[in-house]
């Protein structure tokens, strides 16, 4: 009797706390009670990682010499931890001695195995495959990135924890108001086992009890072509007033996100006013049915959103979603960064917050300062065991030089992330150059600066992403009359049809303006020498002949973008634009565009 009534006491307190708090209208039943699920379950999960990571902090050598100690052990009795005699590794000190640095090809047969469904290649007899991740190939081709069940969960677990210590109070608030997201639908492969390769970007998304909090039920997430996606995603959020954060992905995703809303607002607004998709999009008749059953003419609110549409777009985020906190996009880096700067006209104030650091390889850091500012990211104690690789202001580190602990590292010197994760990669160069920007607690903190391959090399000048990147912007700052929509590179070795001459860089640009004048066009290059010695002496001597500066039709970026996720593994939510192209085709693509 007393065991009933405290259920009846539980479920009436559940009821009440439900009712209490404001929600979405576009809520079914069953995604509020999901939602409600969610928030609260995400509190609790996120209070307890929360606990976890500050008494990390508190000895981070202890928590990352554990998490090393315990992976080994699960995995000691696998093949590749008889190989490397994990079952003799009883520290830190002896692992790191052990175990050589590693890049990706070091685990390739072994991933491969278990793909073909031999686990035990790289795993203990407790560990099972959740799924593969596809890295996005930004710096050449896609890797498969093993994640177990086990793994999945830490990292769950590991992101609430350092979500809800940071920014808890908006990324987990005590509502039902609907959360932003637009996604494209993967294109999910499978393993001969049958076992899931995709973007671990939407992993969490083929949760139900995840998905229920956006504003895209997952029922509408099957348009794989990026326009179509995007019209259909704002069409389900902008008719909810209520929505009360934007998850973007990327800084770059962001931009291109706002734009698309400043360009197709009007279609946009018709299909909410109707409460169908119009006939012009391209889309098949089931992907109509489906999307069209969830949706119902909504007049006053088209009609608030087109008057605010048609007072420009200044702002305009926070003047059609009035509840909205904040905009999560990752906008470290040289490059990212100038998404972020361009997307600013359109926020009104609103903090772009960086939460976590990411990747298909886990969660690498958590940003320790207030949404809006640059970021530095803390590292997650008992996530995963990073170390850190002295490299140049080109992403290049000296023969023999060995990874640091964190405690050896110096503010303000760049590394490459060196990351032994739960899922089977161990002192593995991950390709990411962070520089060091101070310290929290034991642990440094540290920013995303660009890809170590990311780098223009046709002299041995040896001029990085962000080298370029700012010699590019300090032109282009100085053309009143031109707006920089995109960028990328190119050695001139990879244009068969090229002039003869000295090797050279090929620049591609997306412009809104008129066109340039040879003055203009060669700002670039004269920038880049008043910036970086090197590359000038080789100008100089004419071993580097003069930029080409290629100029693209609008459009040409986003085509590509499709382009690159029509023809590989990439997912459109995990596409990062290469600012180095790598190889004839992808040149030719551009070179075809040309104005």
């Amino acid at each position: 009797m007393e065991q009933s009534q405290g259920v009846v006491a539980l479920l009436l307190l559940v009821t009440i706390d439900l009712v209490s708090m404001p929600r979405s209208r576009f809520h079914t039943w069953r995604s509020m009670l999901l939602q409600y699920l969610m928030r609260r379950v995400s509190q609790l999960v996120g209070a307890y990682g929360w606990w976890r990571l500050g008494a990390g902090y508190c000895d981070l050598y202890r928590a990352q010499e554990r998490f090393v100690l315990e992976t080994l052990r699960q995995n000691e009795d696998s093949d590749y931890g008889r190989h490397h005699r994990f079952s003799e590794i009883h520290s830190l000190e002896e692992f790191r001695r052990a175990h050589p640095v590693t890049e990706y090809d070091h685990f390739k047969p072994y991933i491969q195995r278990v793909m073909d469904g031999d686990l035990r290649a790289l795993y203990g007899p407790k560990e099972n495959i959740s799924m593969f991740y596809c890295s996005s190939g930004t710096t050449g081709s896609s890797k498969h990135i093993p994640m177990t069940s086990n793994g999945f969960n830490k990292t769950m677990a590991n992101i609430f924890g350092a979500i809800h210590g940071f920014v808890g109070k908006d990324f987990f608030p005590s509502d039902l108001m609907k959360v932003m997201q637009l996604p494209c639908a993967p294109r999910w492969r499978y393993t001969k086992t049958g076992v899931k390769i995709g973007p671990a970007s939407v992993h969490a998304m083929s949760s139900v009890l995840v998905a229920s909090q956006y504003s895209m039920p997952r029922e509408a997430n099957i348009i794989a072509s990026e326009a179509e996606a995007l019209h259909v995603g704002f069409v389900l959020a902008l008719r909810d007033r209520g929505i009360s954060s934007w998850e973007a992905g990327f800084a770059f995703g962001l931009w291109n996100q706002l734009q698309f809303l400043e360009r197709h607002w009007p279609l946009l607004v018709q299909d909410i006013r109707t409460g169908r998709l119009n006939a012009t999009l391209k889309v098949s008749d089931e992907q109509r049915r489906t999307i069209d059953a969830l949706l119902t003419p909504e007049p006053r609110r088209a009609d608030e959103l087109q008057r605010e549409f048609e007072l420009g777009f200044d702002g305009i985020v926070p003047r059609i979603f009035p509840r909205m906190r904040m905009v999560s996009a990752l906008s470290s880096g040289t490059s990212m960064a100038v998404y972020r700067e361009r997307c600013k006209r359109y926020l009104g104030g609103l903090p772009v917050c960086s939460i976590i650091y990411t990747a298909s390889e886990g969660v690498l850091g958590v940003n320790v300062r207030e949404p809006g500012r640059s970021p530095a990211y803390a590292l997650v104690p008992g996530g995963n065991f990073v170390e850190f690789l002295p490299v140049n202001e080109s992403g290049e580190a000296e023969p023999g030089v060995a990874p640091l602990l964190a405690s050896e590292v110096r503010v303000g010197q760049l590394y490459e992330v060196v990351v032994t994760n739960a899922t089977g990669l161990y002192r593995y160069r991950m390709g990411d150059v962070v520089r060091v920007v101070g310290t929290f607690h034991q642990s440094p903190t540290f920013d995303f600066q660009f890809r170590a391959k990311q780098m223009l090399n046709v002299h041995m000048e040896k001029v990085s992403e962000a080298a370029f990147t700012a010699a590019l912007q300090q032109a282009v700052d100085a053309w009143p009359d031109q707006r920089l929509l995109d960028f990328t590179t190119a050695e001139s070795v990879l244009d068969s049809a090229g002039a003869a001459g000295p090797p050279h860089y090929l620049v591609f640009l997306e412009l809104n303006g008129p066109p340039l004048s040879p003055e203009q066009a060669a700002d670039v290059d004269r920038s880049l020498q008043e910036s970086h010695y090197v590359y000038k002496s080789f100008r100089v001597k004419d071993a580097i002949g003069p930029m080409r500066l290629v100029r693209v039709h609008e459009g040409t970026f986003t085509a590509f973008r499709q382009h690159v996720c029509d023809t590989t593994p990439a997912a459109m939510q995990q596409f990062k634009q290469p600012r180095v192209l790598r190889t004839e085709e992808q040149v030719r693509f551009f070179l075809e565009r040309a104005v």
